[in-house]
């Protein structure tokens, strides 16, 4: 979902770059300098379905290698960004282009593994910790503005 997100988005931000009209190619294809509806979301479409298509490889990766390694650690990720790296160079059509944009990936994708949480997060380390990892505590405890409202509505006390 997110893939197919980033891919709207920049295909939409592509479109709007460029001044000229989208239109589809070919014989008769309606009147010159008017955008094409059909042309315009294939220009979308397509970016949306790589996009989409990497992210779904690296998660299907990523977790096919923990599951088959029996551990969770950066290499999971190298995988999982490998097999990113190769649908994202499957759109120029050359192997070379498709081996080293995996290599590159993947390697990207183990460094930044490796390096933990503490490279995107820069608060404090034991929060970060705590939501990552932490419990709900056993026995919830309502806050103190939903008591009062309980007790201004009483038919709503046992919900």
């Amino acid at each position: 979902m997110v893939g197919a997100a980033a891919g709207t988005f920049f295909a939409s931000c592509q479109l709007a770059w460029y001044p000229d009209p989208v239109q589809t190619t070919g014989r008769f294809t309606g009147k010159a300098g008017i955008s094409d509806s059909k042309a315009i979301l294939r220009a979308i479409g397509r970016p949306a379905f790589w996009m989409s298509a990497a992210g779904a490889a690296f998660a299907a990766a990523e977790c096919t290698a923990e599951a088959a390694r029996g551990k969770s650690d950066p290499f999971n990720a190298a995988i999982g960004g490998m097999a990113a790296g190769a649908i994202m160079g499957a759109i120029s059509r050359n192997g070379g282009i498709m081996v080293s944009s995996a290599l590159g990936m993947g390697l990207f994708m183990f460094a930044f593994d490796f390096t933990g949480p503490s490279a995107v997060w820069e608060g404090n380390q034991a929060q970060l910790h705590n939501r990552m990892y932490g419990v709900l505590p056993e026995q919830h405890k309502e806050s103190d503005a939903l008591g009062n409202l309980k007790e201004t509505y009483p038919k709503f006390k046992n919900l």
